[in-house]
């Protein structure tokens, strides 16, 4: 049976062409990149193209991606395509995995080459995208990035490198597929879903600020209270295992007695973790000033997360549950 695939495009380095010669904006409809897909009419697919926006990927909002989502959750499509810049592809994919509680495969992808230079890598990734998006193999799997042929779960996939095509990779998990000679692989049957169903159902926008910091060699305990200040939660990226300055504890108690605190790793790979060091502004002693500890989920996931669920008005003891649950450690 044909597979029904709707693609909402939204602009991005994929779209790009150039009016002088060097520099590239976005101008491409979703339709001139489909036409230029070399056997895309050889698979068993009914493709359609939606415009929703032509952005660079850093100038995308939540509105954006509410309006891809509420049309997707109102389409009889039987599988999506999200094609953005990638800039911002592992949040855009991340968020509607959060919000996606459908059976229905939801691909995110886009290029690092614009189709004016050599090796554009676009066209092989909007094949591979429809290929995922039409199989039954893909279900039930929530959102995800594919890309260079791979297939990576949105909930793990992060943006590795500035220029390469194979830029996308999953630290902690590797793909969780692959698409070869026409035919879409997965590595192990679909698990535990990130998409926060019914707990977020009515979240038609997204007017709330959680910032993230990055905490940082030497860094005055200014630069916290200045981010924090207006906050409706706070996620930093710490040091390691998830630790910040010394000369910062006092004031990250103080922060959490306010609003959540979510504490993640700056460094991309493994967890924060719960119970190994305990000097002031490490793990031990920040869970006892209210700090919650992320998990496997990067500082950008956290922030997501919890950002749907201030949204959706969520209690801080559900959101911190929720942190817990998702960043999957313990």
């Amino acid at each position: 049976m044909t597979a029904r695939v709707t693609m909402y495009f939204l602009g991005g380095t994929i779209s790009m062409s150039s009016a002088d010669g060097h520099s590239v904006r976005p101008t491409l409809s979703g339709d001139d990149l489909l036409a230029a897909v070399p056997g895309l009419d050889q698979v068993d697919a009914e493709v359609t193209a939606e415009q929703v926006a032509r952005e660079q990927s850093g100038s995308l909002t939540y509105t954006h991606l509410l309006t891809v989502f509420e049309r997707a959750r109102s389409s009889d499509a039987g599988g999506f395509v999200l094609v953005q810049g990638t800039d911002t592809l592992e949040e855009a994919a991340y968020l509607l995995d959060l919000l996606w509680d459908d059976p229905r495969p939801f691909v995110a992808t886009g290029a690092m080459r614009n189709p004016t230079m050599a090796g554009a890598d676009g066209a092989a990734n909007l094949l591979a995208a429809v290929r995922v998006a039409a199989s039954p193999e893909a279900r039930e799997r929530g959102a995800c990035v594919v890309f260079a042929d791979e297939i990576h779960a949105a909930r793990h996939v992060t943006k590795s490198d500035t220029a390469s095509i194979s830029t996308f990779r999953s630290p902690n998990t590797g793909p969780a597929g692959r698409v070869l000679e026409g035919h879409v692989h997965f590595f192990s049957p679909p698990g535990a879903r990130s998409a926060l169903g019914a707990d977020v159902s009515n979240v038609t926008t997204m007017d709330v600020e959680v910032p993230v910091l990055v905490a940082g060699f030497g860094q005055s305990v200014r630069t916290l209270e200045a981010v924090a200040d207006g906050a409706d939660a706070l996620v930093l990226a710490g040091f390691g295992a998830g630790h910040v300055p010394g000369w910062w504890a006092e004031a990250v108690g103080a922060i959490a007695e306010r609003m959540p605190v979510i504490m993640t790793s700056r460094t991309h790979s493994g967890p924060a973790l719960v119970e190994t060091y305990g000097a002031v502004g490490a793990e031990v002693d920040l869970q006892q000033r209210g700090v919650v500890m992320g998990g496997y989920l990067d500082a950008l996931k956290a922030r997501l997360l919890v950002s749907v669920l201030l949204a959706a008005g969520t209690d801080r003891e559900q959101i911190e549950a929720a942190v817990r649950r998702h960043g999957g450690y313990r």
